[in-house]
């Protein structure tokens, strides 16, 4: 069953993913170099070696992924449904995000987005709060116009702020955007 991004389990089932994937590139990689070393007679001078070698970039790839996303895990089912019970009319949930900018990896545990708001919550206590609310800040803006990001640390906080949600008259359009840039963010 494959999980979206921004789904419940996606982290889970993203590190299953890569490192299955990292296992196959290399087991693949491995047998097509050992068929081409018995049949050229035990030489690795042959293009089998080459194909073999380019097993190893998506292998890498894979690996990658997996490293990233290794040290994150994914939110309990009871805290997901206690705040998608708190979500407003015209909000959007995305749960399990792991962002990378070119400086740091951010985790964030949910991201309700709607209404002209973005409203994240992260528990990860070695983040800064100020860089996250600026990096979703500029990229947001890039999509959609008068859209506030909050970021907070507390659960308590972060309820309370979907609480307070008030419905507006949003651009459709510009909600999608927005909605799809915060996807496309999730590694």
């Amino acid at each position: 069953m494959k999980i979206s991004r921004g789904q419940l389990g996606y982290l889970e089932y993203k590190k299953k993913r890569a490192i299955a994937g990292t296992i196959a590139m290399a087991v693949l990689g491995i047998i097509v170099f050992l068929v081409g070393f018995f049949l050229n007679d035990m030489s690795n001078r042959n293009i089998f070696t080459v194909v073999a070698v380019l097993f190893a970039l998506p292998g890498a790839k894979f690996l990658v992924a997996f490293i990233v996303a290794f040290p994150y895990h994914t939110v309990g089912k009871e805290q997901y449904d206690k705040v998608k019970k708190h979500l407003g009319e015209g909000m959007e949930l995305y749960t399990d995000l792991v962002i990378t900018s070119s400086e740091k990896v951010m985790s964030l545990d949910f991201v309700a987005v709607g209404n002209n708001q973005v409203i994240g919550l992260t528990s990860d206590k070695k983040v800064e709060i100020s860089y996250i609310r600026k990096y979703l800040t500029d990229g947001v803006a890039n999509w959609g116009d008068n859209y506030k990001v909050k970021i907070v640390e507390s659960e308590k906080l972060f309820l309370n702020e979907l609480d307070n949600v008030k419905v507006v008259e949003a651009d459709e359009e510009q909600e999608e955007n927005v909605k799809s840039y915060i996807v496309s963010l999730i590694v």
